[in-house]
């Protein structure tokens, strides 16, 4: 299954603590997600295909996309999963930005 793409305007977002720092995070067909990695518009290409490689092991992901910039967010169910998929695809894309 391919990750949901919202435009950024149709993101709510709300801000709490996880993994020990404020972090942002919204909600989209009951379930809620963390914004993992944010990436200037040139690179959503990129983004969009690690969201894809989460989809292929069944990690929630979904991609906001801005006109600047877009968004992986991971679902709160996945986070242990995200976390070592993140550290092993995100080699060339900067580090999210709070």
């Amino acid at each position: 299954m391919l990750p949901k793409v919202l435009p950024e305007s149709r993101v709510q977002v709300f801000k709490f603590w996880f993994n020990g720092a404020l972090q942002d995070g919204t909600h989209h067909n009951n379930e809620l997600y963390y914004r993992a990695l944010t990436v200037e518009a040139d690179k959503r290409t990129r983004l969009y295909h690690l969201a894809c490689k989460f989809s292929e092991q069944r990690a929630g992901a979904l991609v906001s996309v801005a006109e600047d910039q877009c968004s992986l967010w991971i679902s709160l169910r996945s986070q242990r999963m995200a976390a070592q998929l993140l550290q092993q695809q995100v080699a060339g894309l900067p580090r999210p930005h709070l």
